[in-house]
């Protein structure tokens, strides 16, 4: 909570432009650190009413940014990337097209890629190797039947 002396609209504003400069914000973390600011709901709704139209806030490119780098650096899966989004509010129709930004071959290979990567890191037999790596993979937000026909492939070849 807010403590302190309470912030204007205008300060609100130069902060609310440089939290927004510094990288891609949904409108729930501007929203967040605007009531941390100690703002009201209407001064709130102001603020980020002038970054949308200041082009600072656009919930389509923050999808579309977070789904990429998640998937490119993180190495997420579309699952969790979509329950971290959903948990951003951002709308189903968004998320399908943030989601369309990942290519499927590059998401195939990146299937392909954990796999080979982890197993080379357990100990055991296939079976206990495989079961791990399925684990691993589910965990990193992959679906098990996008996962299972890698794995197949994988562990069939050992």
């Amino acid at each position: 909570m807010h403590s302190g002396k309470p912030i204007s609209v205008s300060e609100a504003v130069i902060k609310a432009r440089t939290f927004c400069n510094y990288r891609e914000r949904c409108h729930k973390e501007l929203r967040d650190k605007l009531y941390g600011m100690g703002l009201w709901k209407r001064d709130v709704d102001h603020v980020i009413m002038q970054m949308m139209d200041e082009n600072l806030l656009n919930e389509e490119r923050y999808a579309k940014s977070y789904a990429r780098g998640h998937f490119y650096n993180k190495k997420w899966g579309k699952y969790k990337i979509t329950v971290e989004l959903r948990t951003r509010q951002i709308n189903d129709r968004l998320i399908k097209t943030a989601l369309s930004e990942i290519d499927e071959e590059h998401y195939a290979s990146m299937i392909q890629t954990l796999i080979e990567k982890k197993s080379k890191e357990l100990k055991g037999n296939a079976f206990e190797k495989k079961q791990k790596v399925s684990r691993y993979l589910l965990q990193k937000g992959y679906a098990y039947n996008e996962i299972n026909p890698h794995l197949n492939v994988h562990f069939s070849s050992k």
